[in-house]
């Protein structure tokens, strides 16, 4: 269960940071907006998923 909180909190960082593509002109503002407020969101998940199992035990 800490192996897929790590995990979902990891692919919301890199999700998060693919949003630095905007200032390089590859993608636009509206899926930077997107990459961003998912990276978030997914990292918030992760972390719950970390706490729920250090409840669990």
């Amino acid at each position: 269960m800490k192996r897929i909180g790590w995990t979902i909190t990891g692919i919301g960082a890199i999700m998060a940071l693919g949003a630095l593509l905007y200032s390089l002109n590859v993608i636009d503002k509206t899926l930077c907006i997107y990459l961003l407020l998912g990276g978030a969101g997914l990292m918030f998940v992760g972390s719950m998923f970390r706490a729920f199992s250090l409840l669990k035990r």
